[in-house]
């Protein structure tokens, strides 16, 4: 299983198409869009309409991210150490990729090796992330629940996923 690394302590979870769009509609020009996500209300609204969800306060290494659907379950209970929920994501072009949150401050830079691309259908889903380890290996489990419509967002932007 493909693991990359936590740049600047975290990841972000994103739909790049979804991601691109909001930056053109917004006038948010260049390759720098960490500074969005800290310097102003559109890291909020980005991760509130599912486009880009953060995955802050994380040990500097190497993770996994694996999807989970309908009931399956990639941690066992007692593999589980740090468990998020209330989050939402749209994808439009069946994919979720997943990045070292450092890689936003240039966007060019991300690519094969240092990014995940995970097959997902089109549509809404709610979200909940969990991490822990498994066989020795430290993974995030995203576990996707497919929706009709938009579901209300209710995650904590605060979480913090460090676990030892």
């Amino acid at each position: 299983m493909k693991k990359i690394f936590s740049e600047r302590k975290g990841f972000v979870i994103y739909s790049p198409e979804l991601l691109t769009q909001y930056l053109q509609e917004h006038h948010l020009p260049g390759d720098n869009i960490l500074k969005y996500f800290v310097e102003n209300e559109h890291g909020d609204e980005i991760t509130k309409q599912g486009i880009a969800i953060p995955i802050i306060g994380v040990e500097e290494d190497y993770y996994a991210f694996r999807i989970s659907v309908h009931g399956e379950h990639a941690l066992h209970h007692s593999e589980v150490a740090v468990e998020s929920r209330g989050w939402i994501f749209q994808t439009t072009n069946n994919q979720m990729k997943i990045v070292g949150i450092g890689y936003l401050q240039d966007l060019t830079s991300i690519n094969d090796e240092n990014s995940i691309t995970l097959n997902l259908e089109n549509g809404w889903y709610s979200l909940q992330i969990k991490g822990g380890n498994k066989d020795d290996e430290k993974l995030f489990e995203l576990n996707m629940q497919k929706k009709e419509s938009q579901p209300d967002f209710s995650g904590d932007l605060s979480t913090e996923y460090y676990y030892a």
